[in-house]
């Protein structure tokens, strides 16, 4: 049996790992009371992941990350935590929004890092511990401009709390210069949505109808 929905309060550590670069430094195994969170299809790259958090919808990945999104989501057999609630998904369960905004009475939330951590926050870890949470000028200017500020925000709610941070030497959170310089680095496995497996001149929504219907309504 698998991990059930409901958070775990006072542990050691929650690592927080998004797709990032520095995503492979994350430990394969994680001493006890130590919880591993994952974002969107890291599981792909790291299946020891004890929670999925997604913040746009699923469906989304399933087009372009993973064609078999639910199904694998499904054999991992752990909590999937998301913006609202996906029929086919076995362990479901809504991120937990007016919570947070109950406790910390702000909403600052500009990609799904920033949702995990005020999260995790709420779980009074002793720690809280970023792999992947890079925030690059190379990412773009929505990511490093926009959501860089959205995720440091959070960070800071933590410290305020008491919370250890640690993060990669890489990731560019609460600075401005990379430090690091990825030794030892592993790419991630490629993308392999539905999109990818028509050809290249019908990648986009238009031609893909002809190819499949993506569930709406009542279907999800």
């Amino acid at each position: 049996m698998g991990k059930g929905i409901e958070f775990i309060q006072n542990l050691d550590k929650i690592i927080i790992l998004a797709q990032g670069p520095s995503w492979y430094q994350c430990p394969e195994k994680v001493p006890s009371n130590t919880e591993v969170w994952g974002c969107n299809t890291i599981y792909r790259d790291y299946p020891n992941v004890d929670r999925i958090f997604f913040a746009h919808d699923a469906r989304g990945h399933f087009l372009e990350d993973d064609a078999h999104l639910f199904e694998n989501l499904n054999a991992l057999d752990i909590p999937v935590h998301t913006m609202s609630l996906f029929k086919p998904l076995k362990k479901n369960a809504l991120i937990p929004v007016m919570d947070i905004l109950q406790e910390f009475n702000v909403g600052f939330f500009l990609n799904v890092i920033a949702y995990m951590t005020a999260t995790a926050i709420m779980q009074k870890p002793k720690c809280i511990e970023y792999f992947g949470v890079d925030m690059r000028p190379d990412a773009g200017g929505e990511t490093y401009g926009n959501e860089k500020g959205s995720v440091e925000f959070w960070v800071g709610v933590a410290l305020g709390r008491g919370i250890e941070f640690k993060n990669t030497l890489e990731s560019y959170v609460l600075k401005t210069k990379q430090e690091g310089t990825f030794p030892n680095f592993k790419p991630k496995i490629p993308q392999a949505g539905l999109i990818f497996q028509v050809p290249e001149k019908d990648r986009n929504m238009q031609s893909l109808r002809e190819y499949v219907i993506i569930p709406e309504g009542e279907e999800i």
